[in-house]
């Protein structure tokens, strides 16, 4: 019971996280002068990070 409630913690602070901080820092990055093969890879980042708290969703509930 203890792992399930800090797994619903983490959890929290990781999509807090995420939405706060995580995922505005990529959206606001200046890539004008990057190459388009630099800006696919940026945009990517923000997917790894939603798949990371899919994982961690996962993980937490016991599907993984």
């Amino acid at each position: 019971m203890a792992n399930f409630i800090s797994g619903i913690i983490s959890l929290v602070l990781g999509i807090v996280m995420m939405s706060g901080v995580f995922i505005t820092t990529v959206k606001n990055t200046n890539t004008s002068t990057w190459s388009a093969q630099e800006v696919a890879l940026w945009s990517m980042v923000g997917l790894m990070g939603v798949i990371g708290i899919l994982y961690g969703t996962a993980a937490t509930f016991g599907l993984v």
